[in-house]
């Protein structure tokens, strides 16, 4: 469980980087190309984390709950502190973060509102976070790229295209 304690900072230390990257006027403006902003992909980002802490407490995770336009969306200020937050609490040896079986909760149908109860465990859900943390990324550096930003290449990229390329030699 340490070692993806330790990936799940990795991925938020991602977003980090991308608020840094962006702070000021560029951290919520839309490309040309995307009507969501790195502010609005940091905020999603972190809705999940939040999901995941909150459902813990209560033995089930619902990602249906989210922040919409939240001031988090807005201040890279307040997106900076709850990473280092998350971070800490991923980190700390007295956290909450053990092995074991939780519930899930998600909506499943584009058609209708319908929402499913799922088994899984801490250590799946992780893992979730770590590659939906690594996709927004990925999106959102585009976003700053169009807007001019200077990212780092390896930002959004999977763990197993990141393998590849290490045995590539790239």
């Amino acid at each position: 469980m340490k070692q993806l304690r330790e990936a799940t900072v990795d991925a938020l230390q991602q977003v980090q980087q991308l608020v840094e990257a962006s702070e000021g006027t560029l951290y919520n403006q839309p490309s040309m190309h995307s009507e969501s902003g790195i502010g609005r992909h940091v905020r999603h980002i972190l809705d999940h984390f939040l999901a995941l802490q909150q459902g813990l407490d209560k033995g089930s995770i619902d990602y249906n709950t989210r922040h919409r336009d939240s001031d988090i969306e807005n201040n890279p200020s307040l997106a900076l502190q709850l990473i280092q937050q998350l971070s800490n609490w991923f980190l700390h040896p007295q956290s909450a973060i053990d092995e074991r079986a939780i519930k899930v909760e998600s909506e499943i149908s584009l058609k209708q509102q319908q929402t499913m109860q799922f088994d899984s465990s801490l250590s799946r859900e992780l893992c979730y976070l770590i590659n939906h943390t690594v996709h927004h990324v990925a999106y959102a550096k585009l976003v700053a790229k169009e807007l001019g930003l200077l990212v780092d290449e390896n930002m959004g990229i999977a763990p197993s295209t990141a393998s590849y390329l290490r045995q590539q030699g790239s």
